[in-house]
């Protein structure tokens, strides 16, 4: 997705050592990729068992849209690709780095 200015590598979970189970699986495939966070939705926190996470040392935050921001309005009925489409790339990437600065800042401990 170089239209947003991502530059990461896609990876096939396949390819990657992960356990059965799902926080597991999902844990496993993190720690793989060098994580230290875990970015959840809401829905799956519902389910999602935080101690294979913290057993690797992945902090486990829950995603909650900005209610201020205007691209998210309807983000929990729509996927990521509304956003792209009605804002375009720019647009969505500065919103996204902006959601991921504040999430980052808000998990970072405070002396």
């Amino acid at each position: 997705m170089s239209s947003l200015g991502w530059r990461g590598e896609v990876l096939r979970s396949s390819a990657l050592p992960a356990r059965d189970g799902r926080s597991q699986r999902l844990a496993d495939l993190a720690a793989a990729t060098g994580s230290t966070v875990y970015l959840c939705g809401t829905g799956g926190m519902r389910y999602l068992e935080v101690e294979p996470f913290a057993e690797r040392r992945i902090a486990v935050v829950p995603f909650r849209t900005p209610a201020v921001a205007p691209v998210w309005q309807f983000a929990r009925e729509v996927s990521a690709l509304w956003a792209l489409a009605s804002i375009g790339p720019s647009s969505l990437a500065e919103a996204l780095r902006s959601v991921a600065s504040a999430q980052q800042g808000a998990a970072e401990p405070h002396a």
